[in-house]
C-alpha cells in the first residue's frame, strides 16, 4: 500500500518534455497574497530580527514569509511580519492573537516560556510558475533553508533553539489571517541562553520529538488514482498539504529521533573539521551578499581537511531539526584528495563515510541534470535521499514535509560551509530522478529529494 505522498513525489520528477501534471493544474485563477499591511504598526529591526544569507534554493523567487511570536523582547509582546525588504516590523496583533497561535502547538509551557517563536510560510504563487507541481516540494526546502539560517543565528549568539514541526495548520493560518496560496510550514522557537525552561525541555525531549499525523486520517490509497476528489484542488500539491496537515494534536504520536547504524563497505573516518565551531558561528557573519550565479564550475582538487569540514559542519544546523533521522546523506566523490572516487553513505554518529559503489563517472553524472554543464568538474556531490513509505508508515503524511525541511535545512549547511572554505555549493533542482538512482546504485525503495553539488567558483 502507497501514501499520497509518494504518488505527488512521483508527479514532481523532472523529465525531459515538462514537470507535474498539466490536466489538474488550475492556478490561474488563484488570488495573491498582499503583504503590504497597510495601516499596521511598523518597528524596526532589532539584532535578534537581522536577517543572515538569503536561502540557498530560493532562485531570488522570495516564496517564504516569516511572523514571528514575541515575548519579554525590545518591542511590545505580541505578533508581527518580519518585513526583511524595509527592514521593519510590521505589528499583526497582541496577546490574544499571539494566545490563539501558541494553544496550535504543544508543550504549553515550553511554547509559552520562548522570547521568539518564528513561524516560516511558503507563498506559492511566488513558484509555482516556475516549478509547476514541484513548487510545493521546493518551497518547503526553502523554508528548511530559511529555519537553517535562524538556527545558526541563535547559536551564534549563545542563545537556545528548537525547531517545530507539529503544530495545527489551520489554527496557526486562521490567527495569522493567511490567504489560500500562503501556508505555514514550519516554526523554530529561541531562548535565552540561560532560559531553565529550554535547559529543561533538552532533557525532557522537546527538541528531539517529531509529531506524526499517522492516526488523524486513513491515508492509504491504492496503486491507481486516490480515492479523494482531486478536482476540488487547484493542483495536486494543495491535496499534499491537505494530508500533511494535523488537525488534532491529540491525536498525533510522538516520535523520536532515530539514529542511523554502521554500514557494510569500506568504512574511511573523516578528519578533524579544519576549523572550530566557534570559528564557523563568528566568521560567517562576515560573509558578503552572494549573487548566486549558476555558472560552471572550474577544475580543481578538494582538499580532505575541506571535505570533512563541510560534512562535519552539518551538526551545527541540527542534523535531524525535522524529520526524525529518517533522510539519508549520499556522497558522490569525484575529486577529493586522498578519497577514492565513489558513492559513499554519511554516517554523522559514526563521523564516517562508508563506500556503497565505485561508479563515480563524472561524465555520466552530468548528464543526468538538465543542463550537464552546470555540473562539469564538481568536486563532489551530496545526495539527500528518504524512503517515503517508511517516513509515511512512522510520521504519517507530514512525514514527507519534515523530510523536504530537513534537506532544505542541510543544503543551506553546506552552501555557508563552502562559502567559508572558498568553495560553491549549490543545489540543482532540475535532474533526471530515475537515471540519476540508477548511475549511483541507490535502492530502489528511496526517493532522491535534493541534490548539491560543490565545486570551484568559475567566475
Amino acid at each position: 500500500m502507497r501514501y499520497f505522498s509518494e504518488i505527488y513525489h512521483e508527479s514532481t520528477q523532472y523529465i525531459p518534455h515538462g514537470s507535474g501534471d498539466p490536466v489538474i493544474m488550475h492556478w490561474e485563477k488563484q488570488p495573491y497574497a498582499d503583504k503590504r499591511y497597510e495601516g499596521c504598526p511598523r518597528f524596526p529591526f532589532t539584532s535578534g530580527f537581522t536577517p543572515l544569507l538569503a536561502p540557498v534554493s530560493a532562485d531570488y523567487l522570495n516564496p517564504i514569509c516569516v511572523y514571528a511570536v514575541v515575548h519579554g523582547g525590545d518591542v511590545p509582546d505580541g505578533v508581527y511580519y518580519v518585513d526583511c525588504d524595509e527592514s521593519k516590523l510590521v505589528k499583526l496583533g497582541g496577546a490574544d492573537v499571539r494566545k490563539a497561535i501558541l494553544l496550535a502547538f504543544p508543550e504549553q509551557e515550553f511554547v509559552n516560556a520562548a522570547q521568539t517563536i518564528f513561524i516560516y510560510t511558503g507563498l506559492l504563487e511566488r513558484a509555482v510558475w516556475r516549478f509547476r507541481e514541484a513548487a510545493y516540494r521546493q518551497v518547503q526546502m526553502d523554508v528548511g533553508a530559511a529555519c537553517a539560517n535562524t538556527i545558526l543565528l541563535a547559536k551564534s549568539r549563545g542563545q537556545k533553539v528548537f525547531a517545530l514541526g507539529g503544530f495545527v495548520d489551520d489554527a496557526v493560518a486562521v490567527a495569522l489571517k493567511l490567504g489560500t496560496t500562503e501556508v505555514p510550514m514550519a516554526a523554530i522557537a529561541v531562548f535565552p541562553e540561560k532560559s531553565m525552561v529550554a535547559f529543561n525541555s533538552v532533557d525532557d525531549g522537546v527538541g528531539e520529538l517529531a509529531y506524526s499525523n499517522h492516526a488523524e486520517v486513513n491515508d492509504y490509497v491504492g496503486k491507481d488514482e486516490p480515492s479523494f476528489d482531486i478536482s476540488r484542488y487547484p493542483s495536486r500539491f494543495m491535496l499534499q498539504n491537505h494530508l500533511e496537515n494535523i488537525d488534532d494534536l491529540n491525536l498525533c504520536m510522538k516520535v523520536r529521533r532515530l539514529n542511523a547504524q554502521t554500514l557494510p563497505g569500506d568504512e574511511f573516518p573523516l578528519t578533524p573539521s579544519k576549523f572550530t565551531n566557534d570559528y564557523y558561528l563568528r566568521e560567517f557573519w562576515f560573509l558578503p551578499p552572494d549573487r548566486k550565479k549558476t555558472t560552471p564550475f572550474t577544475h580543481g582538487t578538494l582538499d580532505l581537511d575541506d571535505f570533512s569540514s563541510m560534512l562535519r559542519w552539518l551538526e551545527l544546523v541540527q542534523l535531524n531539526a525535522f524529520g526524525a533521522g529518517l533522510i539519508k546523506i549520499w556522497v558522490v566523490v569525484f575529486d577529493v584528495m586522498f578519497v577514492y572516487s565513489g558513492v559513499y553513505r554519511y554516517i554523522p554518529i559514526r563521523k564516517s563515510i562508508y563506500m556503497q559503489s565505485g561508479s563515480a563517472n563524472v561524465k555520466k553524472f552530468c548528464k543526468c541534470f538538465a543542463v550537464p554543464e552546470q555540473v562539469q568538474s564538481t568536486m563532489f556531490a551530496v545526495v539527500l535521499t528518504s524512503d517515503l513509505n517508511e517516513s509515511c508508515n512512522v510520521l504519517g503524511n507530514r512525514g514527507y514535509r519534515y523530510m523536504n525541511l530537513n534537506a532544505g535545512v542541510l543544503t543551506e549547511s553546506l552552501y555557508v560551509s563552502a562559502r567559508l572554505l572558498n568553495k560553491v555549493a549549490r543545489e540543482e533542482h532540475f535532474f533526471y530522478h530515475d537515471e540519476l538512482k540508477k548511475l549511483l546504485e541507490i535502492p530502489e525503495s528511496e526517493s532522491i529529494l535534493s541534490t548539491i553539488v560543490v565545486g570551484k567558483s568559475g567566475r
